[in-house]
């Protein structure tokens, strides 16, 4: 297993609280759902991010998967990535300490 990382950034339509609607809530409750399951399972090592997720903030996902393909295919297939609420890229990711 390969390491990789992806950072999210929040749609700026959503930084205004009252612009998000149930189908926003919902998928971003799934991509929620998603990473914590993930990390009970040993696929997903960290999640985080800045306190304010709004103009330069974002959040970061680290997690393991076989090549590229499968990290790519991971990354697009998150929920609020799926439904535009969060846009997002990926690399490899070379752990230093832990």
């Amino acid at each position: 297993m390969k390491t990789y990382a992806y950072v999210l950034k929040l749609d700026p339509r959503l930084y205004d609280e009252s612009s998000w609607t149930d189908e926003d809530n919902k998928a971003v409750n799934d991509h929620f759902l998603r990473l914590q399951n993930d990390y009970q399972l040993g696929k997903v090592l960290h999640v985080g991010r800045t306190e304010d997720p709004t103009y330069e903030g974002y959040g970061f996902v680290v997690y393991q998967a076989e090549n590229d393909v499968e990290a790519k295919k991971y990354m697009e297939d998150d929920p609020a990535v799926k439904g535009g609420q969060m846009t997002a890229s990926y690399q490899s990711y070379k752990v230093v300490f832990k």
